[in-house]
């Protein structure tokens, strides 16, 4: 079996206390972290990882992304929600988003995602089959589910077979190292009564995550309110959808009482800022939410509305923004929004027990951070160099299930000069 001691570190091992460990060290079993020390650990037959001038630590987990729509970046700007998706992604969605292209357009997401230190994502779209294929190819840890809605797409023409495609998924992927299957309905907007019911009832059935969008802009819930008498979170909790094994994405545009819903039920919150703020669907109140106890995570949404998919950049937007919309410099300290990054999320993915944070027991998945470094240096708070300084270009090394996915800033596992040459061909084919 495989042994790593990871040593010399600034360890941050996101745990409940919040330690910070200077000169720590870690000592990994083939995926798993057998001991965390604040001094360096010796064992025979290990490799050894110097990791003078970094800071270890969990990766990100990013709890909402669509991945295949990398290729779709910046197809088009500067549009409200509704008319982007109805005049452009949906029909460019139909021409482009074949097997084939999904599965470059999902190496090529997975290269920034790795790049940025994302080691688990939460994806929802078409022909997750290959989605789960290419990311287990590339050893990233992933939730995916089949994107349900009331209207033929990309993979299936019918809601049948929509339904099909996902238990096939929830069939093959059980019990999965690296990928955890899960069932996506897209909105209430886009699926009927019995659609949103179907999909919960298959989350029960296969004990697993439900994962929908919800009240991601001001006329969402206003056409709800009109159709329904009610609420998009009200609604969805008088379908009986809404517990712990939900994740909501977005949620925007909630109430008091909304928000009193989703911290009873356990539901939490894929909060995405900005391809919030890119489609100006508005800023979700999420200081509010974290202190009414609802788990609040973070998600890049898709590369055609963000256009990253950097949960670095995401991070800094998620602590910045309640300051500036609350005026009140105490909202998301540099901690909340580490834990909104890390161990938040994979809570929110019922992953938490298995990673999140650098602690004995959980799958090595961490990142070697360079704050030894022009952006980043002085550092008199570590928390406060990782969310107000650092780049991507600061993730180093990147460990998945104790398996290296990137070194040194080398990409270990996909072939990204081949990958990036596909997407520039197919991009001349899609220039719009």
């Amino acid at each position: 079996m495989k042994k790593t001691v990871i040593y010399n570190a600034t360890l941050v091992p996101m745990n409940e206390q919040m330690d910070v460990l200077p000169g720590g060290s870690l000592y990994i079993e083939g995926n798993t972290i057998r001991e965390v020390a604040p001094s360096k650990i010796e064992r025979e037959d290990a490799e050894y990882v110097d990791a003078r001038g970094m800071v270890v630590m969990p990766g990100f987990i990013n709890t909402h992304t669509h991945l295949p729509m990398a290729l779709l970046r910046g197809y088009a700007d500067d549009l409200p929600l509704h008319r982007w998706l109805t005049d452009y992604i949906f029909p460019a969605e139909a021409r482009w988003m074949t097997p084939e292209n999904v599965a470059v357009s999902t190496r090529f997401a997975l290269i920034e995602m790795i790049k940025s230190g994302t080691t688990c994502f939460n994806d929802m779209y078409f022909f997750e089959e290959i989605i789960a294929r290419e990311a287990k190819r590339a050893g990233v840890r992933g939730v995916v589910g089949e994107s349900l809605i009331d209207f033929p797409t990309p993979s299936f023409r019918t809601l049948e077979e929509g339904i099909a495609r996902t238990e096939s998924i929830l069939q093959e992927w059980k019990g999965d190292r690296l990928i955890t299957p899960g069932v996506c309905a897209h909105s209430p907007y886009t699926c009927s009564r019995e659609t949103l019911r179907q999909a919960k009832q298959l989350s029960e059935t296969y004990n697993c995550l439900l994962q929908i969008h919800v009240s991601e802009t001001r006329k969402e819930v206003d056409d709800l309110l009109a159709s329904e008498g009610k609420r998009p979170v009200e609604y969805l909790y008088g379908l009986g959808l809404l517990d712990d094994r939900t994740v909501v994405a977005h949620g925007v545009w909630l109430n008091e009482r909304e928000i009193d819903l989703l911290a009873r039920c356990g539901t939490s919150v894929a909060h995405c800022p900005k391809s919030n703020l890119k489609l100006a669907s508005g800023i979700a109140d999420t200081d509010t939410y974290l202190r009414r106890g609802v788990n609040v995570s973070l998600g890049t949404d898709g590369a055609a509305s963000n256009n990253t998919l950097d949960m670095v950049e995401e991070m800094r937007f998620a602590a910045l923004l309640p300051k500036g919309v609350r005026q009140d410099p105490e909202a998301m300290n540099a901690r909340q929004a580490l834990r909104v990054a890390t161990i938040n999320g994979a809570r929110a993915v019922g992953l938490g027990d298995i990673t999140g944070s650098l602690e004995v027991g959980k799958r090595a998945d961490l990142l070697l951070v360079h704050l030894d470094a022009s952006n980043a240096m002085p550092i008199y708070d570590v928390y406060s160099a990782l969310v107000y300084a650092m780049n991507s270009k600061n993730v180093r090394s990147s460990m998945i299930d104790g398996q290296w996915v990137m070194r040194d800033r080398v990409m270990l596992t996909i072939d990204k000069e081949e990958t990036m040459e596909a997407v520039r061909r197919l991009a001349r084919e899609i220039r719009p």
